[in-house]
């Protein structure tokens, strides 16, 4: 029986999700708030994860699953959201979903979207490392890309590696350039799929 971890803060939305899942074969764990969400995350191991963005405290849905990005354990993301707009839209595409599920949804749907993306999680073969494009980067940007790949931002980034703000601007415009990628989103999935 496939594991999934639904971290909703609307209770009833939760537990009619719990239901309906379970009624279709699915181990249910309701996490509904961030706290408990991150003991889950912490201290189990889930086949998906089915998340909202707005979860009305101090880290929202993307900023928890970015948080936990790397930990392959709990299998594919699911966002439920009642938001629209491009720039969260873009936030979440940052930690690579496998969807992006407007509310209100029909629960069909979000059965068919799960069912397919366990399906996709057994069937997917990881690529193998490409490295000619990795050895195309120097130390300082394989160091950039992977705090790129945590959700820091280039200002944060230039803290910790006590350099200038511009400069990783300007390193970040040269590991584009160099791996031929536009959005965060590609370059977190290079620094996964390349294991950096």
């Amino acid at each position: 029986m496939n594991r999934i971890l639904i971290i909703e803060d609307e209770i009833i939305i939760a537990e009619s999700l719990r239901i309906f899942l379970k009624k279709n074969s699915y181990e249910i764990t309701i996490s509904s708030n961030v706290e408990k969400a991150i003991y889950n995350l912490e201290n189990g191991s889930f086949d998906a994860v089915i998340c909202d963005i707005n979860l009305q405290e101090k880290m929202n849905g993307i900023e928890l699953i970015q948080k936990f990005h790397q930990l392959d354990q709990h299998g594919p993301v699911i966002f439920l959201t009642a938001y629209s707009n491009p720039q969260v839209m873009d936030n979440a595409e940052a930690v690579t979903p496998y969807a992006y599920i407007l509310k209100p949804f029909n629960n069909q749907q979000l059965l068919i979207t799960l069912n397919l993306a366990l399906k996709n999680r057994e069937n997917f073969v990881p690529p193998s490392p490409d490295t000619s494009l990795t050895e195309k980067l120097s130390k300082r940007e394989i160091e950039i890309l992977q705090s790129l790949a945590t959700g820091k931002t280039n200002k944060v980034i230039g803290k910790e590696l006590c350099i200038s703000k511009l400069t990783v601007d300007t390193h970040v415009k040269n590991i584009k350039e160099k791996l031929q990628l536009n959005k965060k989103g590609e370059l977190i999935r290079f620094v996964l799929s390349n294991r950096l």
